[in-house]
């Protein structure tokens, strides 16, 4: 460029001099030359004894067997344990009140909700805890007329269960039976999952004395599986009355 003073390489065009004679304190100093190494002198390598086999060390051996290795419970296998331990107290327990239980003699503890015939009984449940006699009679005489109707209460101190204590809180479930055998049948097959005080009722037949082999929930048997998505479906009818 005509008439402009060449500023000489390595100065800056201000003020002359070198550029790191410009630079704040605090960058020139990332320029400053280090301090010089430290001289080490060459290590010496320290030689290794020489390579020799195990035979001079086989006095050294234990000649005798080792101790038993003492193997200590954790935490998870003494919970395996205890839970293994309630497991076969609680069968024990069970055996022994399948091998009580009969059906067809019923005990004192539940004689005031036991019907006379069990072909002409439905087993209601899920019902509401405002649901009467009354309600359920109206409800199923529909399709028949009721010999009698007992909602289950809870259990007194003696553990009884009544059938007909309204002062006491009901348990969710009745027993309906019908003076004819084909009314309990079209109930059977027509009043399952029938809406009664906001609740679907569950209809079942008495199974305890008409199915072979039938145990409660509390025995480990029931039908719960069947209630679930996907489980196996309820038998269609009742079962036939056992010839005599």
């Amino acid at each position: 460029m005509a008439g402009r003073k060449m500023t000489p390489k390595g100065q800056m065009a201000f003020g002359g001099g070198p550029p790191i004679t410009h630079l704040p304190p605090a960058m020139k100093a990332m320029f400053q030359p280090g301090p010089p190494l430290i001289f080490r002198e060459r290590p010496v390598k320290r030689k290794p004894p020489p390579y020799s086999g195990v035979a001079s060390y086989l006095e050294l051996f234990e000649a005798t067997a080792p101790p038993a290795r003492i193997v200590h419970e954790t935490p998870r296998d003494k919970r395996e344990k205890r839970k293994k331990r309630k497991q076969e107290e609680h069968q024990r327990s069970l055996d022994e009140e399948i091998k009580k239980w009969d059906p067809h003699k019923p005990s004192s503890n539940v004689a005031s909700v036991t019907t006379k015939d069990a072909y002409k009984t439905l087993f209601v449940a899920r019902l509401s805890y405002d649901t009467t006699e009354d309600t359920l009679r109206r409800e199923f005489e529909a399709f028949g007329p009721v010999s009698r109707i007992r909602v289950v209460h809870k259990r007194s101190k003696d553990d009884v269960l009544t059938g007909d204590d309204v002062e006491e809180q009901p348990r969710g479930y009745a027993f309906v039976e019908f003076e004819k055998e084909e009314d309990m049948r079209q109930a059977y097959k027509r009043a399952d999952g029938r809406k009664v005080d906001g609740r679907r009722l569950l209809v079942d037949v008495e199974r305890g004395r008409t199915v072979a082999k039938w145990r409660p929930r509390r025995l480990g048997g029931g039908l719960g599986a069947t209630r679930r998505a996907g489980g196996p479906p309820r038998p269609s009818r009742p079962a036939p009355r056992a010839p005599k």
